[in-house]
């Protein structure tokens, strides 16, 4: 016997759970799907009653009740958030769009960004026939330009997997899964096989059933549909399933990488298995005792859980009169190996509540589990009145809950276990615990940074207001938690906005604000940042940054102790007559927020500086040591250095002392006050061009030398002594967002506020920095709000006449021969066709409408159709916007 010891010690082979996204009948979130669950609400729709097909030969008209488990809109899809043209996402089923929607919610909610994550994620999942394929066929002579293998790859399932890890950028295993009904726990099994083997770092696992139009699930006496129209699991009465649909995504990392990684467990997967009942059972769809025996207690051992510790079991539960014995029998004698108990584990199934939903039952009754488990609360198994007579529950582990049960802790960790078994025999089963208890939150800075991105301004706005009812709500946690979150967890949109708060009643205002009408950014292609020093008289240390700060704390005690002075020296107010001290307070402060920047991503292309500023730009550079330069800064420029700078022997005496510090070669390009252009390595090293820098004269020259750079719009200029994005000098430039300066007067927040607005332009963030070199928790916050339209073929009027077989598709209406002058024009007709717009602009890139190289051969073909010009893919991916590929077109036209 495997005692329960070896699970609560032996973390090595255990999986943890860290997001869950799904789409079940009556629930688009797993909120709404614990909400329904908790509350015994069957989410089943029931049509009325209709004759049973056939006549029987005592002349008895018998009815059955059509029913099925649906989904909300299950053909509405957010094309534009995937990069998807409007005649792509046609051609894509619903359930492979479906189960893209869901993986990259279950990200999400795992607080995961694939494109910035160093871990390799893998995904394993599957998906049911739904005849989208068919419909496609049957309209295709209406669909310009559509082949076979659009089709093939748009609806057949073995698309579905790899079409997530393209869109969602992983490089792990991408495996399709073909099980049945137990497809989706196969998938999890193979995804902990994936993970424990080393193939990826992060696995996602599920499977989706998605029909449109919906299935007609017909009643066959003897079959395994229900004639009542009700799944009644383990019951007297029952007399078969109902079908359903269904999406559910599980996210999988290894337990010790999860705890290390601050990440939220839901659950922990401490076993699995899979095998099949092969030839011992009475018929290929039939299921075996020995077999559902076997693969329940090898999962246990696998787990290393004594049965006496599993407290709820999950069963496969369809309600057939054949299927509810033969599995309860099953899991007795597995039970039995550990156990004499009788009537402790409660027993139930998910297809009471929302049907069968076919490959992804299993994952429905896995996430109904996990769910439990959080909530610590048994849920009710729907339309169970007494037991099924085949079966002595009186003798037997079981017993089923008929309402929600709170589940008490005992001396193990809450434990429960999944079964699911698929037609042919493949059977699976997981062992699940309850996550450990999460360590308390890390001290945190005063202030905190929120950050928000979405693809359009509408989303934003969205996002931005459901992040602020979850907050006013019901808060997940404490705000460094949730800044980090939304800083790491989520992935990094070209609308952005951002908000800098104290704490969860300023971050819910500040939300509310930007869903009202986001100050939005968009951002932009990434530049160089320029440091600009310009000294900061009168400026002292900052207390906040030095207390939340660890780089800023760093770097100003390395001040400190080369001045020979106290942080408390320097923090006081200035003597009015210790200029010297002043001006090592201020160059202790303006090198601190340097380092600071630095640390927290925001490196230096070049640095430009001026006045008392030149010496730390110095410290910054590598040119001077520390101590040098506050050396350099007590002895100062002359007071009166704009009368002065022009007499030779004040540059000459401040560049011996400037050579004096010991100068060396500088580690980033410097920009000349005086020359207006970077610096020769030559020109660097000699002392005098860094006196002439710290005796500008005045500061129009300082503003001409500004202007003077080369133009870049991506240009970022962060001037460091008076902490804004743009320095006075140059003006606003209204493509660059600004910090909000209306925030709280603190150095910290406005620290914050310029960081948001580097982000904002499109900066890369060591965010991890920002926090103070270590990762915080994960929190569960709201996903993306999708815009979803509907993308759907309908089908084929039955009674609507059929074109004759060879017909070719409709072409788009364009003239053949078109004059070169119509060339824009017609090519705008070309592209709203080929990608299924109604209209195209001039400057509308080919990519941005979701086009790739397959829809670019199409484009290309139409074209040499019209014109007598030899283009190919790559002159559209030379040229991708309209107006371009345009005039390439008439420069091949020309005589």
């Amino acid at each position: 016997m495997v005692t329960s010891d070896a699970a609560a010690t032996d973390h090595g082979q255990a999986i943890a759970i860290i997001g869950m996204a799904c789409r079940f009948p009556g629930a688009d979130s797993t909120e709404a799907f614990w909400q329904n669950l908790a509350g015994g609400v069957g989410s089943v729709t029931r049509f009325p009653p209709v004759p049973v097909p056939g006549t029987r030969a005592d002349g008895e008209a018998r009815q059955y009740t059509p029913a099925r488990g649906l989904l909300t809109d299950p053909g509405h899809f957010d094309a534009g958030y995937f990069g998807y043209s409007p005649r792509d996402a046609r051609l894509i089923s619903p359930q492979q769009r479906l189960f893209l929607e869901c993986a990259a919610q279950a990200v999400e909610d795992a607080g995961q960004d694939p494109a910035r994550s160093t871990a390799t994620f893998g995904i394993y999942g599957g998906g049911t026939e739904n005849g989208y394929g068919q419909i496609l066929r049957e309209r295709r002579h209406e669909l310009p330009g559509v082949t076979d293998w659009d089709i093939l790859l748009g609806t057949a399932s073995d698309y579905q997997v790899s079409r997530v890890a393209y869109k969602l950028g992983f490089t792990g295993p991408s495996v399709a899964v073909q099980a049945a009904c137990s497809t989706s726990l196969v998938a999890v099994h193979l995804a902990v096989r994936g993970l424990l083997g080393g193939d990826c770092d992060i696995a996602l696992a599920g499977a989706a059933a998605v029909h449109v139009p919906d299935k007609e699930s017909q009643y066959t006496p003897g079959g395994i549909i229900s004639a009542r129209g009700e799944c009644r699991a383990f019951d007297a009465d029952a007399d078969g399933t109902v079908g359903g649909d269904g999406v559910g995504v599980v996210v999988l990392k290894r337990l010790a990488d999860a705890q290390a990684d601050g990440d939220r467990i839901l659950a922990v997967l401490r076993g699995s298995a899979v095998n099949n009942d092969g030839a011992h059972r009475v018929g290929y769809t039939a299921p075996s005792v020995e077999g559902q025996t076997a693969v329940i207690r090898e999962a246990q051992l696998l787990a290393g859980t004594d049965a006496d510790s599993i407290g709820y079991v999950e069963a496969h539960g369809t309600a057939t009169p054949l299927g509810d014995p033969i599995e309860l029998a099953a899991l007795t004698a597995a039970f039995r190996r550990d156990t004499d108990r009788s009537g402790y584990c409660w027993i139930g199934s998910v297809k009471t509540n929302i049907g069968h939903t076919d490959a992804a039952a299993g994952i429905a009754g896995l996430i109904k589990t996990v769910l439990a488990l959080q909530h610590r609360s048994i849920p009710p198994s729907l339309n169970y009145e007494k037991p099924n007579p085949l079966f002595d529950f009186g003798t037997s582990p079981f017993r089923v809950a008929t309402g929600l049960v709170p589940w008490p802790a005992t001396q193990t960790p809450r434990r429960a276990a999944v079964s699911a078994f698929g037609i042919g025999g493949t059977n699976a089963h997981v062992i699940l615990e309850e996550a450990p208890s999460r360590p308390a939150p890390a001290p945190a800075a005063p202030h905190q940074l929120l950050v928000l991105s979405a693809r359009t301004p509408q989303a934003l706005g969205e996002a931005a207001a459901r992040l602020a009812d979850r907050l006013s709500e019901e808060p997940p946690g404490i705000l460094a938690d949730v800044a980090w979150t939304l800083q790491t967890g989520r992935r990094e949109h070209e609308q952005r906005a951002y908000a800098v708060a104290g704490n969860i009643d300023d971050a819910v205002r500040a939300l509310t604000g930007i869903a009202a009408g986001p100050p939005t950014a968009k951002t932009q292609a990434h530049g160089d940042t320029v440091f600009l020093f310009t000294g900061a008289p009168g400026k002292r240390p900052s207390r906040s940054l030095y207390e939340a700060e660890p780089a800023y704390r760093e770097a100003a005690d390395a001040c400190f102790a080369a001045a020979g002075l106290s942080g408390a020296a320097c923090f006081g107010p200035p003597h009015p007559d210790d200029d010297a001290s002043a001006r090592v307070a201020a160059f202790v402060h303006d090198y601190a927020m340097a380092m600071t920047w630095i640390r927290w991503g925001v490196r230096p292309a070049s640095v430009l500086a001026t006045g008392e500023g030149v010496a730390v730009a110095a410290a910054v550079t590598k040119v001077l040591t520390v101590p040098g330069a506050l050396r350099l800064t007590a002895t100062g420029t002359p007071a009166d250095g704009a009368a002065r700078a022009r007499d030779a022997r004040t540059v000459e005496g401040y560049a011996a002392l400037f050579g004096d510090a010991g100068p060396r070669a500088p580690r980033v390009p410097l920009i000349s006050p005086v020359l207006g252009r970077a610096l020769t390595g030559q020109e660097a090293a000699d002392p005098l061009n860094w006196a002439r820098a710290a005796l500008v004269p005045d500061q129009d020259a300082l503003e001409r030398v500004l202007s003077a750079l080369p133009a870049d719009p991506h240009r970022v200029l962060l001037d460091i002594s008076a902490g804004h994005v743009l320095p006075a000098a140059t003006g606003p430039r209204p493509e660059q967002p600004r910090p909000d300066t209306a925030g709280p007067d603190d150095d910290l927040a406005a620290a914050l506020g310029t960081l948001g607005a580097l982000w904002a332009a499109g900066r890369p963030v060591r965010w991890r920095h920002v926090h103070g070199g270590s990762p915080r928790a994960l929190l569960p916050l709201p996903t993306y709000p999708f815009q979803r339209e509907r993308f759907v073929v309908e089908p084929v009027d039955k009674a609507q006449a059929r074109p004759a077989e060879g017909q070719p598709p409709p072409a788009a209406d364009v003239p053949q021969d078109a004059a070169p002058g119509e060339v824009l024009p017609t090519l705008l007709r070309l592209y709203a066709d080929i990608l299924g717009f109604a209209e195209v602009g001039p400057t509308d890139s080919f990519f941005d409408l979701g086009g790739d190289s397959l829809i670019a051969s199409r484009l290309t073909a139409r074209i040499r159709e019209v014109y007598p010009v030899d283009v190919d893919v790559l002159s559209v991916f030379e040229a991708p916007e309209p107006a371009e590929l345009a005039a390439v077109i008439e420069d091949l036209l020309a005589p």
